[in-house]
């Protein structure tokens, strides 16, 4: 699971166990990258809620929008663990098992929105690049049609991710097998 150890939710005991409850209950399965932090209940229980905020809650972006945002995150990174976990919740909200291979293709070929277009590369920028970040980075984004209330929702979830990204990559933790990466979406 990761390379250094942790309860798990078969284990845990106390204040952790009320933890990986709540997550089991909310999204159906405990996820190894929060499994990972088990030995911090408190700090896991404060991503797990600044995740469903940014990610699941209603937002300013759309669901999609997210999702494509934590794959050119994860990408970039080269995170496996989170490419493939959002990739599949990219899948699974589009309704297309495809939509990941669209996401690619299009981004490739330049002919995903003004919209797409600019919340990818903002994401991709701050992640490999951000001390290169500009006030023109800005207003690219309001240039393509982005509210300032959606720019901060596509900046907090790159951030996210490059913070999620680092955990997975710097613990080992380990994409989970079958059945056990069904969440709910």
């Amino acid at each position: 699971m990761a390379w250094i150890e942790s309860p798990t939710p078969k284990n845990a005991k106390g204040k952790i166990k009320k933890v990986y409850e709540k997550i089991l209950k909310e999204r159906g399965h405990v996820a190894n990258i929060f499994q990972a932090q088990g030995l911090g209940p408190d700090t896991l229980e404060d991503h797990v809620s600044m995740y469903v905020h940014l990610m699941i809650d209603p937002g300013p972006l759309s669901r999609e929008e997210r999702e494509m945002i934590a794959v050119v995150v994860s990408a970039a990174n080269r995170c496996a663990y989170g490419a493939i976990h959002h990739s599949e919740a990219l899948e699974e909200v589009e309704k297309d098992p495809k939509a990941l291979y669209k996401l690619l293709k299009e981004f490739a070929s330049k002919k995903e929105s003004q919209r797409e277009k600019a919340l990818l590369a903002y994401a991709a920028k701050l992640t490999l690049d951000p001390k290169d970040i500009t006030e023109d980075d800005i207003t690219d984004l309001r240039d393509s049609g982005l509210s300032d209330g959606e720019i901060l929702h596509a900046n907090l979830i790159a951030s996210y991710f490059n913070f999620s990204n680092r955990v997975a990559l710097g613990l080992g933790v380990e994409i989970e097998e079958g059945a056990a990466r069904t969440y709910k979406y």
